[in-house]
């Protein structure tokens, strides 16, 4: 057992998009991944998705609204909804 320093992970890679699993709590993986621009629209049907912002701005599309994710703050996708 270590601390993990999530800015300073994401300092060791540069590839957008690309998560890299940093930790493992019981059975769900914590991931680290550097995101630009739009994704495609999508839902996760078995999990739901937590995103924290370390750097920026995040504008997390929904169908009917988009929610601004500023710099620590948390935001939490339930399973089924479609975001990008």
């Amino acid at each position: 057992m270590r601390p993990i320093n999530p800015k300073q992970k994401h300092t060791t890679f540069s590839k957008q998009w690309h998560p890299h699993q940093i930790a493992i709590v019981d059975d769900m993986q914590v991931l680290l991944a550097k995101i630009k621009d739009e994704f495609v629209w999508h839902a996760h049907e078995k999990e739901d998705e937590l995103f924290q912002v370390l750097k920026r701005t995040l504008h997390m599309q929904f169908r009917d609204r988009t929610e601004v994710v500023e710099e620590s703050e948390i935001i939490v996708v339930p399973k089924g909804v479609e975001h990008c």
